[in-house]
């Protein structure tokens, strides 16, 4: 099993009903392929790791990179793992434009209260510390 997390720009700004529909369509597909994971969406920026076999996550992962919807991505980590860390998620989400400063601990210090794509691509360690904090074990 490998975990992927990537970091990807939107081409324009989604509603809140394009959001869900993308996620919608993430748990489908992903239930289908036994991909579980988690998705983060702030101020044009989509932040999402991948949990699952190999090919299943390369897989989805290049149908994302093809989709007109967002551009830009930089793959942050794709690493081997022994255990899922959103085991019970198809496709956890949240959008962090409705989060206030005080929800999120350190999200507010490290990014300064929005998701910063060139910071997040520097600071790789914030960026996962920010996914996990979602997980089973990220508090």
């Amino acid at each position: 099993m490998i975990h992927l997390i990537y970091i990807s720009t939107a081409t324009s700004w989604p509603s809140e009903e394009d959001l869900k529909a993308l996620l919608e369509h993430a748990r489908t597909n992903n239930t289908r392929r036994n991909i579980t994971g988690m998705l983060l969406y702030d101020n044009a920026v989509y932040i999402q790791v991948l949990e699952g076999d190999k090919e299943a996550v390369e897989e989805v992962y290049n149908i994302i990179v093809k989709d007109p919807r967002n551009n830009g991505h930089v793959k942050l980590i794709e690493e081997e793992i022994t255990e899922r860390d959103f085991p019970d998620w198809s496709m956890g989400f949240k959008n962090l434009e409705s989060c206030s400063p005080d929800e999120l601990e350190g999200f507010h210090d490290a990014f300064g209260g929005r998701l910063d794509k060139d910071f997040a691509v520097q600071n790789t360690s914030a960026a996962v510390k920010l996914l996990k904090r979602f997980s089973r074990g990220g508090q």
